[in-house]
């Protein structure tokens, strides 16, 4: 399944198309909805990257074995 979200939504939120899907992936990685990696997928980012980007917003990783 695929989610599509009209430009409109984009383009009223302010964030390009990838800061939305990084805001999104990082806010279900929070809420502890998706894993690390799911997340950095979904912000189309590798792990690591996404790791660096948790950090630089001061947001605590979750060690779980299921989340690697």
């Amino acid at each position: 399944m695929m989610l599509v979200i009209e430009d409109s939504f984009i383009t009223a939120s302010g964030y390009t198309e990838q800061e939305l899907k990084l805001e999104i992936a990082v806010m279900l990685f929070e809420k502890e909805k998706l894993s690390l990696r799911k997340a950095a997928a979904l912000a189309g980012m590798h792990w690591l990257y996404f790791m660096k980007e948790l950090d630089k917003r001061e947001i605590a990783l979750h060690y779980d074995e299921s989340l690697l």
